[in-house]
């Protein structure tokens, strides 16, 4: 005859315990509000910022100052991802738009939006994306994103990494 084992109570009890552990963590992230995430990115010499609003835009704030950007924008966005909703360029220097030729060639973006003395935008301006989301440059490679009650300012001292 065949005799089978059966398995302990506290082993489906701790299992139980896991899926409900499992499904509260996902349920969690699926309903938290969401808010823009900003990856300011390692291009070597010079300011380079991703942002991704809530509904789903990606901006690029400044290029670096080479074709560094795109080893940090093939890490920092998913492999099919080949198009910005907007491209911002907070100066003059090559620091902020040196690797605007090179995003050009590999990415779809949409005329950049220049900001300095005699540019597209005075700094200070504010910049809307969708309800919520503004971006003010204050000064080259210095920036704000705000939504709601939520304001972070990013410079280029602040550190690679995602905010």
């Amino acid at each position: 005859m065949y005799h089978t084992r059966e398995l302990p109570v506290s082993f489906y009890l701790f299992l139980l315990c896991g899926l409900i552990a499992a499904n509260s963590t996902i349920y969690r992230a699926m309903f938290a509000p969401r808010i823009p995430t900003v990856t300011v990115l390692a291009v070597g010499k010079g300011d380079a910022a991703l942002v991704q609003t809530p509904s789903g835009k990606t901006l690029l704030i400044d290029t670096g100052s080479d074709a560094s950007i795109l080893r940090a924008l093939g890490t920092a966005l998913p492999p099919w991802q080949r198009q910005f909703d907007a491209v911002i360029i907070t100066g003059t220097a090559t620091s902020e738009a040196g690797g605007l030729a090179d995003v050009t060639r590999r990415y779809r973006i949409p005329p950049p939006v220049r900001f300095g003395p005699e540019r597209d935008m005075p700094y200070g301006a504010h910049l809307m994306f969708e309800t919520g989301t503004e971006i003010v440059v204050i000064a080259p490679g210095v920036f704000t994103v705000s939504y709601g009650a939520i304001s972070l300012v990013i410079s280029s001292s602040t550190p690679p990494g995602q905010y």
